[in-house]
């Protein structure tokens, strides 16, 4: 078979429908849209590059459509194409995906926002800027009420007209 074959064998048909042929279930607990767990008993693949590619957590097993199916079955790979050609029409069930975080529109407008955020104290842990600053610009930036603490410690600094 010549390799614009394959190629266009590796495009049709992905590692997801190998997996369920195979049956393979997808775990969408445990899953996520770049990462997609199937599980059958004891065994676990994780299905990855939209598809594309697979590896096995519980072994250095990794690869294409194609190494899939060696993994999976442990035959050569001129008997993995033939299969793979047999799933070009075989298709996959998409998950729906449901967000895990929540819509919601900004509840104060963004100078409101920075008055409430909590000015800096001595020890806190956005109080911290990088060596190259000099100690002067941290508390002329603190006098002038420019830098804030954030959620989570980071340091925030208002670098436009006060």
């Amino acid at each position: 078979m010549e390799k614009a074959k394959l190629v266009e064998l590796k495009d049709k048909v992905p590692c997801a429908a190998v997996l369920e042929h195979a049956g393979f279930v997808l775990d969408l607990k445990e899953s996520m849209r770049k990462a997609m767990k199937y599980r059958r008993e004891a065994s676990i693949i994780i299905v990855i590059h939209e598809g594309k590619g697979w590896f096995d957590p519980l072994s250095d097993a990794k690869g294409d459509v194609f190494g899939l199916l060696e993994h999976l079955k442990g035959v050569p790979f001129v008997e993995t194409m033939n299969q793979v050609a047999d799933l070009v029409r075989f298709v996959a069930t998409e998950p729906v995906w449901q967000r895990s975080f929540r819509e919601r529109e900004a509840d104060m407008a963004i100078a409101d926002r920075w008055q409430a955020r909590r000015k800096l104290w001595r020890g806190s842990a956005g109080c911290y800027l990088p060596a190259r600053r000099s100690s002067s610009s941290r508390s002329h930036s603190a006098r002038r009420n420019r830098r804030r603490s954030p959620a989570r410690g980071a340091a925030w600094q208002h670098v436009g007209r006060a």
